[in-house]
């Protein structure tokens, strides 16, 4: 597979996994990552590991997590190309409901993704954690 298809490849598979969030199929999230993800959010709460490494710790952070809501949408912004077409920087944004209380949380986001073998190997998501004050 050349660069450009490779590229497309991986762009696709981030967009499949903000629609799978989105349709809240949180359970398929899995099905997208390599077994050795690491996840790296470094304005994430005191109460989440930093970075999370492996696919079944990250597979339990993120089904709990997901339960903090009611529904939770996901929109692509911008894709920055890299020179290495297996990682791609990613902007996106989130429109959701916080379950326990109704406020809506809304968030920005630039994610610097890596891919191998057609799956994430390693996601930095960057978020305002101010914005979780709503939670």
């Amino acid at each position: 597979m050349d660069d450009n298809t490779r590229r497309a490849a991986n762009r696709a598979l981030f967009g499949s996994v903000l629609d799978t969030i989105s349709a809240g199929e949180f359970d398929r999230l899995a099905e997208f990552m390599t077994d050795d993800l690491v996840f790296d959010l470094p304005y994430g709460p005191d109460f989440i590991p930093n970075p999370i490494e492996g696919l079944e710790q990250w597979n339990q952070m993120q089904l709990m997590m997901f339960k903090l809501f009611s529904s939770f949408v996901l929109e692509l912004g911008e894709v920055h190309e890299c020179l290495d077409p297996d990682e791609i920087v990613v902007e996106y944004r989130s429109n959701a409901v916080v379950a326990r209380n109704g406020n809506a949380y809304c968030n920005r986001y630039i994610g610097v993704v890596r891919f191998r073998d057609g799956k994430i190997s390693h996601w930095r998501e960057f978020h305002n954690p101010q914005a979780t004050d709503v939670l």
